[in-house]
């Protein structure tokens, strides 16, 4: 392969790396964004009273499923269902 200036072979892989470059300046202001969002959200569920700032943390910023958390709480799934609800509720409140 010929990567000399002006050779098609150099245009193309100089465009493929502005490319690259592009891809990953908007992968990096995406990910900065997603960690504001986080960085908000978990301010905000700090306000909210307990328990239902523990279930908010484990669901949403934990990542546990339904029966996960219920589990950690050490309740029946259908209960934990209504405790995420009324979790939600609260946080929408503020």
């Amino acid at each position: 392969m010929d990567y000399r200036s002006g050779t098609p072979e150099n245009d193309k892989m100089g465009k493929n790396i502005a490319r690259l470059e592009e891809l990953v300046s908007e992968h990096i202001n995406i990910m900065q964004e997603e960690e504001e969002n986080l960085i908000r959200i978990t301010k905000k569920i700090e306000k909210v009273e307990q328990p239902f700032k523990n279930i908010l943390e484990l669901r949403f910023i934990e990542g546990l499923k339904i029966e996960e958390v219920s589990i950690e709480i050490d309740k029946e799934y259908r209960y934990t269902k209504k405790l995420i609800k009324k979790s939600i509720l609260k946080y929408a409140e503020l």
